[in-house]
């Protein structure tokens, strides 16, 4: 089923009207407040992530944390970073994330969000001609107001489909496996490494070393759902009741709805979220090869080798990464990383990290780079 409407494209005033709410702060309605057992589980599971020290309270007891911690990207499961206002049914895809740790998120923390619009500039695509990048700036702040991480997230906005200068990716059907293919995938999984309680020393460590890599995949409508759970994504993201409630706020009262990025969300012709979960809508209104992956899903993901590699007394400090491609239902990722630099600073021994993400076509989907702390042998 195609729409009977035409999406609206980039107007020539559309960089200005964006440009207009730079500077602006956003009410935030948060899916999660606190960080709590199984909040973190929840997220953790989403990404595929089983690791004890976010979801076992006698295994964590014994770490050096001495309790459950929240994978690094736990915070997109409180607010998930899309800063993306106005310029009403403009298709948002989420691009990358920027992202600085200052100390982890421990199990009962309470967290407060604030976000801002920082930016908003136009590039060119090649599956667009013509789209904005909007960057906003958000905070996440403990019950101690220490600030436990910020982000610079950034999302584009494109033209659908049926717009002039709309977004057409060319249709593609899921991967067919062999019965060798889910064998290997079954394997990477049940024997992902998972470094834990064995403590990686900076001084231990050498440039060029390969990370153990992991893959997560086929993608499946229940992989998204379970991610949800954890991290819902944008506000909009309503069921039955709520749905409707939001959808009549809009049209009589936006000004006590519970954010202010823009009304239109909730009664757009076709929702900015559905493509995660419809193909139809996916490829005739969106212009996306298929239904696809989420772009904060992708970066949590990401971290995931990293995070095994460094065992739990090693710390993520910085993330970065660029979305390339998108991923859709039946693609299996593969998520890896070289250590490219080490470096001493400030008495802490670092390590710097370039991350990849490929399909199983062997493309390349997303790109990034992280910085780790590990403990040091001799302080310097």
């Amino acid at each position: 089923m195609t729409s009977a409407l035409r999406s609206p494209s980039l107007g020539t005033d559309a960089l200005a009207e964006a440009k207009a709410r730079i500077g602006e702060q956003f009410n935030i309605e948060q899916w999660n407040h606190e960080a709590t057992r199984d909040a973190i589980r929840h997220y953790a599971w989403g990404i595929g992530d089983d690791n004890p020290l976010y979801c076992d309270p006698d295994y964590a007891a014994g770490s050096s944390w001495g309790g459950i911690i929240a994978p690094p990207t736990f915070l997109y499961g409180v607010f998930d970073a899309v800063v993306a206002p106005g310029l009403p049914d403009i298709q948002w895809v989420y691009s990358g994330a920027d992202w600085v740790f200052h100390e982890p998120v421990r199990r009962n923390d309470l967290l407060k969000a604030t976000a801002t619009l920082a930016d908003a500039r136009e590039v060119e695509g090649k599956s667009v001609s013509r789209m904005i990048v909007q960057t906003g700036k958000v905070a996440y702040e403990n019950q101690h107001s220490r600030c436990v991480a910020e982000v610079m997230s950034h999302c584009f906005r494109i033209p659908r489909q049926s717009a002039q200068d709309g977004l057409r990716y060319p249709a593609r059907e899921e991967h067919a496996y062999t019965i060798e293919e889910l064998e290997a995938i079954e394997e990477a999984n049940v024997r992902e490494f998972l470094r834990g309680r064995e403590r990686l020393y900076f001084e231990d460590v050498a440039e060029g070393t390969e990370i153990p890599e992991t893959v997560r995949g086929p993608l499946n409508r229940l992989d998204m759902t379970c991610y949800y759970a954890g991290a819902v994504g944008t506000s909009g993201y309503k069921s039955t009741k709520l749905r409707w409630k939001y959808r009549h706020l809009a049209r009589t009262a936006p000004q006590i709805l519970p954010n202010n990025y823009d009304p239109s969300y909730y009664g757009a012709a076709v929702s900015p979220s559905i493509g995660h979960q419809d193909g139809v809508i996916a490829q005739s209104e969106i212009g996306m090869p298929g239904p696809y992956d989420n772009g904060p899903q992708r970066i949590g993901m990401m971290t995931t080798p990293v995070t095994n590699w460094i065992g739990d007394d090693g710390r993520v400090r910085f993330m970065s990464a660029r979305l390339k491609l998108p991923v859709i239902f039946g693609d299996t990722s593969t998520f890896g990383a070289r250590v490219v630099a080490k470096r001493v600073e400030h008495g802490k021994g670092l390590v710097e990290l370039d991350l990849t993400a490929r399909n199983q076509l062997g493309q390349t989907t997303a790109v990034g780079q992280a910085t780790v702390e590990l403990p040091m042998k001799e302080k310097t």
